[in-house]
């Protein structure tokens, strides 16, 4: 037999395995949980944005009529904008997945590029691309979060007081935003300067024509705080929370779903916090998510046992009991 010089593999280049079977009983409502509703979806975006516009017209109108009042009403208004920013970023995620619209593929495209991509400056083909690696080469070195995990030790962030976290969390934050404008721009400087025209015309500009310039400016102001504060903390919080693959070799095991009160309002919004449902069937759509983590857990015992999940963000993951 002829001999071969071809590598022995290392682990770092072996795709971790999936690590869960479907039970043959359930597979009916896992097909179900894959149906997509596109104007649902569209439905969802338009509420997001519409949360962002008023909370900036309100708050800057505010801040300039009664500023004592208005300004711990503001920095809520930039938190809230914040959110919903992140919440279309998930969006986003699911347009990469056609999650919008699996049989329409181009009406998929365009919807979460006109109503999800453009206010929060993501190139979704580039983000496909990116995100797509994620779920095939999961665990190995072409795994951009594990990547990311190990270039910010995001694994080694203490958990265990709100003081540690914080501090972990704002010495890693300035790389990992440098990266991520980085990646931005590459990809195109364009696209990703375009959230700044959404804000000034659905926020500043709408301010300005109601209650004045000071009230526009103001309007304007709270957007950027959102966009430019409030959001790279929500996302880096939860692209911080997602995997442990320290000690996994299953995509099963190295998946956290964060299910805590708190999570799911803010850090990840539109059922973000259904992670290991997500990896395991990509193809269910927002929507559908907790649904289906309810059929698993009262349907697979299994499933219910195996888990590893979060129920707040200073909470080390545990298995089973979600």
């Amino acid at each position: 037999m002829q001999e071969t010089n071809s590598p022995i593999p290392t682990v770092e280049a072996i795709r971790f395995r999936r690590g869960y079977s479907t039970p043959a009983r359930l597979r009916e409502h896992i097909k179900a949980a894959h149906r997509t509703s596109p104007w649902r979806t569209a439905a969802a975006a338009l509420a997001d944005q519409a949360l962002i516009i008023a909370a900036c017209i309100g708050a800057g109108w505010l801040l300039v009529t009664q500023p004592l009042a208005g300004a711990p009403l503001a920095l809520l208004a930039a938190v809230l904008t914040g959110r919903q920013l992140r919440a279309l970023e998930c969006l986003v995620h699911e347009g990469s997945h056609f999650n919008w619209s699996r049989k329409h593929r181009a009406l998929n495209d365009t919807l979460a590029i006109a109503l999800a991509a453009v206010p929060t400056g993501a190139q979704l083909s580039g983000y496909r691309e990116s995100h797509l690696r994620h779920h095939g080469a999961f665990g190995t070195d072409d795994d951009p979060d594990r990547q990311r995990y190990r270039e910010l030790d995001l694994e080694a962030i203490d958990r265990t007081r709100l003081g540690a976290f914080t501090l972990g969390l704002l010495t890693r934050l300035p790389a990992y935003q440098r990266t991520w404008w980085r990646d931005s721009l590459q990809a195109s400087p364009a696209i990703a300067f375009l959230p700044l025209a959404w804000g000034a015309a659905f926020t500043l500009a709408p301010a300005w024509a109601l209650a004045g310039a000071p009230a526009g400016l103001a309007a304007g102001a709270v957007w950027l705080a959102g966009f430019a504060a409030a959001l790279p903390i929500l996302r880096f919080i939860a692209e911080s929370s997602e995997h442990v693959y320290n000690g996994s070799d299953t995509v099963f095991d190295a998946t956290v779903s964060n299910l805590g009160t708190v999570q799911r309002a803010l850090i990840h919004p539109h059922n973000d916090g259904y992670h290991t449902v997500h990896h395991m069937w990509p193809g269910v759509p927002h929507h559908r998510l907790a649904w289906l983590h309810r059929r698993l857990m009262q349907g697979d015992p299994a499933y219910a046992a195996r888990l590893r999940w979060r129920s707040g963000v200073l909470v080390t993951p545990v298995r089973g009991g979600a």
